[in-house]
């Protein structure tokens, strides 16, 4: 009798599950039809860039230099970073910080042509500041914001899997 209630549990907990919509993280694939693409960035260089790279890499699709040899191509038209205070301790001082950044990008197709339109990714997280510890303070921030810059990626990785698969008779 246990193990009939317990089987009954286990499908209605898989069912509750995937009704609502939860899934692993990093278990959203990039399409198959997105083979290879350019980055286009003021910044070629930055952390940002190198980390989608390597997502994109890990899904299969081949990262181009250039735009001419890319089906499409994700342009990061803007990147802003923000650090405020969240929290004061007694003393007036900063007890924590919020962390903000956003990135506005498009995806367009090797003809030019906006598949997805201006969109933002952003990300924000709040972390703890120990005027008496200043380095591990330091290092916790750098930490949240390679975190940030993960989700972020993540959320671009999204929009790519709604870039429409391109018909026979266009290519």
């Amino acid at each position: 009798m246990l193990k009939k209630w317990l089987f009954v549990y286990l499908v209605w907990l898989s069912v509750t599950l995937t009704a609502c919509g939860w899934q692993l993280r990093d278990t959203q694939l990039v399409p198959e039809h997105i083979g290879s693409l350019h980055l286009s960035s003021n910044d070629t260089h930055s952390a940002l860039i190198t980390e989608l790279n390597r997502a994109l890499n890990l899904y299969g699709v081949k990262v181009v230099s250039s735009i001419a040899d890319a089906e499409y191509s994700v342009v990061i038209v803007d990147f802003r970073r923000y650090r405020q205070t969240s929290t004061i301790n007694s003393n007036a001082r900063v007890a924590e910080y919020q962390l903000n950044e956003d990135i506005d990008f498009l995806i367009v197709d090797k003809a030019g042509n906006q598949l997805i339109p201006l969109s933002t990714a952003s990300a924000e997280r709040q972390y703890e500041f120990d005027e008496q510890d200043v380095l591990a303070s330091a290092n916790e921030e750098r930490l949240v914001r390679d975190s940030m810059r993960k989700e972020m990626v993540r959320q671009i990785l999204n929009y790519l899997s709604l870039v429409p698969v391109k018909s026979e008779d266009t290519r």
